[in-house]
């Protein structure tokens, strides 16, 4: 599984790649001393282009206010059957400093389902999943869209939370406000 990241602070949504074997990625420390994961993608790791934008436009169906941490994108094709698996969230906002710190802030999704479900070629299969299937189902509570996307087999899920595993995206300072992202 690969993993790069929507930049969706932008009006022009840029993709910054980055490389996870999500189960094998090594936890680095950041100047200010927190885990996060170094997941800079090899350039022969890319998705393809067709890929990148039908992710940027599902990130634009996210609706969030202006100041949401950065959102991130597994993907991962399956060599048995060719189908695209990508799963898009927002990742987690961290306080660093004060008495909450090491608290993780929640998040407050919504999405536009009707325009995620535009991207596809004909209307997709939709499943929601409100709880974890098991101790080890990292993608939890999620939406998912099933059918074909620009002429490829895609299954895509939108996530209520990071995975787990995955550092947190943003820093909060809680002595200055300041947001820090990460990734």
């Amino acid at each position: 599984m690969f993993c790069y990241l929507i930049d969706y602070h932008s009006s022009a949504f840029s993709v910054n790649f980055m490389e996870s074997k999500l189960f094998n990625a090594k936890p680095e420390l950041t100047s200010s001393g927190i885990s996060t994961m170094n997941l800079r993608l090899k350039a022969d790791n890319r998705p393809p282009a067709w890929l990148r934008w039908l992710s940027n436009d599902a990130a634009r169906g996210i609706v969030a206010d202006e100041c949401h941490a950065p959102i991130g994108c597994h993907f991962f094709q399956n060599p048995d059957n060719g189908e695209w698996e990508v799963s898009i969230f927002v990742a987690s906002t961290e306080i660093v400093g004060g008495q909450m710190d090491g608290k993780r802030l929640p998040l407050q999704l919504q999405l536009n389902i009707g325009h995620v479900m535009g991207l596809f070629d004909t209307p997709p299969k939709v499943f929601w999943q409100s709880d974890p299937i098991s101790q080890d189902d990292e993608l939890a509570q999620h939406i998912s869209f099933e059918g074909t996307a620009r002429g490829h087999c895609l299954w895509l899920r939108v996530l209520k939370e990071s995975p787990q595993g995955t550092g947190p995206g943003r820093l909060l300072h809680a002595h200055s406000g300041e947001l820090e992202n990460l990734w």
